[in-house]
């Protein structure tokens, strides 16, 4: 297990700067958005779903860290109203910096979250991963999810 602690304004400050950035490289890579528009419309996009920063309502930033070490190794941003009918919530963003990837703290963090949400009221944990990261696509099978939709494309002209 891993502990899983709010978010520090100035975590979230930087981290906000990097995941802009990363959104915008990951759709343009799927193929969603062109090099020239990603930047400003994954602005836009964070703005919309985090006007309050890291006090947006139903929103919730957690700081992920090493009980042995207290090293912060990543993070998890998952949203979750108590009022949705099926008590689902849904994992916006979930990183493991990259010096602590291979070590098992994908899955330890997963079975963190599952525990934490519980005690929310979460019934059911959903997320979206693109297609081209098969590194996560394999932890998140390993950890049970299912295939629930599937989005393709195809370039013909």
């Amino acid at each position: 297990m891993l502990n899983l602690n709010v978010m520090l304004q100035k975590d979230f400050d930087e981290l906000m700067k990097m995941e802009v950035q990363n959104y915008a490289d990951e759709k343009v890579k799927a193929g969603t958005w062109t090099k020239e528009e990603s930047l400003q419309k994954s602005k836009e996009a964070f703005q919309q779903l985090l006007p309050d920063g890291l006090q947006t309502t139903h929103h919730f930033l957690l700081s992920l860290s090493n009980p042995e070490t207290n090293d912060v190794v990543g993070y998890f941003w998952y949203h979750f109203d108590e009022s949705h009918p099926q008590k689902e919530a849904f994992i916006y963003n979930f990183l493991i910096f990259e010096p602590y990837r291979g070590q098992g703290f994908g899955r330890r963090a997963l079975e963190s979250l599952e525990k934490h949400v519980k005690q929310q009221g979460v019934k059911k944990l959903s997320l979206h991963v693109f297609a081209h990261n098969k590194r996560a696509i394999h932890l998140y099978q390993q950890a049970m999810y299912d295939v629930t939709d599937i989005n393709m494309s195809k370039y013909i002209g």
